[in-house]
């Protein structure tokens, strides 16, 4: 079973905000990927936020911040991961799918990194993130660039998989005109 918080203070209460924002702001956006994309991409920006994490945030190969009280896996966390994380990642491949171009997406990953940015410094007022050994807010704004241009790679090929495949599926079973 997942760790309770020891004590319930302003980081869970920033984690239960930002969830139920997103969640609200998830189910009132039109929805115009395909419903397997959009799961693809709840896992991808799950998957990604954890590894991120693991590999930057805990004790081997670094240790370089906290996420909420302990280092421990706590039930906030797997909101974090499950969901937090997959929305607003959902939300930057929604701006791609909708404005596929190269010039958007360029300036989508400079702001998306800067917007990003700015909700993790928000996020240490909370104390959802506490910084340690060196780490701050420098390096997690070079961080999210590169974050966010293999993640644009990465959806960018999602919509070609997912286009190819109704193409493929529209050639294979053509829809019969009525007269």
């Amino acid at each position: 079973m997942f760790k309770l918080p020891s004590d319930f203070d302003m980081n869970e209460y920033f984690v239960l905000i930002t969830m139920i924002s997103l969640l609200i702001l998830v189910i009132k956006v039109p929805k115009l990927m395909p419903r397997l994309m959009s799961l693809s991409i709840f896992l991808y920006f799950s998957v990604l936020g954890l590894t991120a994490d693991v590999l930057i945030g805990v004790d081997y190969p670094f240790d370089f911040y906290q996420i909420m009280d302990s280092p421990k896996l706590e039930i906030f966390d797997v909101f974090i991961y499950g969901v937090n994380y997959p929305i607003y990642g959902y939300f930057f491949s929604y701006i791609i799918y909708k404005w596929n171009t190269r010039r958007v997406i360029v300036i989508l990953i400079i702001c998306w990194s800067g917007i990003t940015t700015f909700i993790e410094w928000v996020s240490v007022k909370f104390h959802v993130f506490t910084y340690q050994n060196g780490w701050n807010i420098g390096f997690s704004a070079m961080a999210y660039l590169v974050v966010y241009t293999f993640s644009a790679f990465v959806i960018l090929y999602f919509i070609h998989c997912w286009k190819t495949s109704d193409k493929k599926n529209q050639i294979k079973h053509p829809t019969t005109q009525q007269t």
